[in-house]
């Protein structure tokens, strides 16, 4: 289990799973840390979860959901719901269909592409970890079932924090990385402007929710690229 010393308790009780030496991993990496978002990044899940919130929210719209992820998304939410109502629905009706969705979420599919990088990244000594806003029965299962579970070091689901900023700095923590030997690959603005705040290397994959003009309306000092295929990523990560 981790031994985080923060504030979040919930790290405590999270498995890290094996963490490499610093002697294991080798000096001339560029990047020694890469930590990635989930959806819309590894899971070609993007479509799911944006029906997902459309069922439960009649005024919500594609435009809109897709604005949510502008910021942290749990807090866009949260101000969503102040003007928004949701479905009317019982506890147990609530219940089975949260329980449908973490079931079709369980069975997407991962981008092309990815489970190669990924196991090039594991098998190159890289440290693999993944920041997302997913819950933990909406994000694990799917990895297992894809089988690149074992490849992670740590997942920070929405259990851990639901801050993106305070799981960089629970990860830079953990690890011992420096910002600058780390990197983050992600699918939207909020999260680049998350990554900005905690001061990490990020690149900004378009086959996700946001695209390349999402990205590049404003300037940020740590974008280091935007990229459009798995083998762009892998070429910004490895070279």
């Amino acid at each position: 289990a981790g031994s985080y010393n923060g504030s979040t308790a919930a790290f405590e009780a999270v498995n890290l799973g094996s963490i490499p030496s610093p002697a294991a991993i080798n000096k001339y990496m560029k990047y020694k840390l890469v930590i990635f978002d989930l959806d819309g990044v590894i899971a070609d899940s993007t479509k799911l979860v944006n029906e997902y919130f459309l069922k439960i929210y009649p005024s919500l719209t594609v435009e809109k959901s897709t604005a949510l992820l502008n910021g942290n998304f749990h807090e866009e939410l949260e101000k969503f719901k102040l003007t928004n109502k949701p479905i009317e629905e019982t506890e147990e009706e609530k219940k089975i269909r949260q329980e449908a969705y973490s079931k079709e979420k369980a069975k997407v599919s991962l981008y092309v592409g990815i489970r190669e990088l990924l196991e090039v990244l594991h098998s190159t000594g890289h440290i693999l970890t993944i920041n997302t806003s997913a819950t933990e029965v909406n994000c694990t299962p799917l990895l297992e079932n894809a089988g690149v579970r074992d490849l992670f070091d740590f997942i920070g689901a929405a259990e851990v924090s639901k801050s993106k900023v305070e799981k960089f700095r629970m990860m830079e923590e953990k690890f011992k990385i420096p910002k600058e030997d780390t990197i983050f690959i992600t699918d939207t603005l909020g999260d680049l402007r998350e990554a900005a705040v905690a001061g990490i290397p990020t690149t900004a994959v378009t086959w996700g929710a946001h695209t390349r003009e999402n990205f590049t309306r404003e300037k940020f000092d740590n974008l280091v690229a935007v990229v459009d295929s798995v083998e762009e990523l892998k070429n910004i990560i490895i070279n």
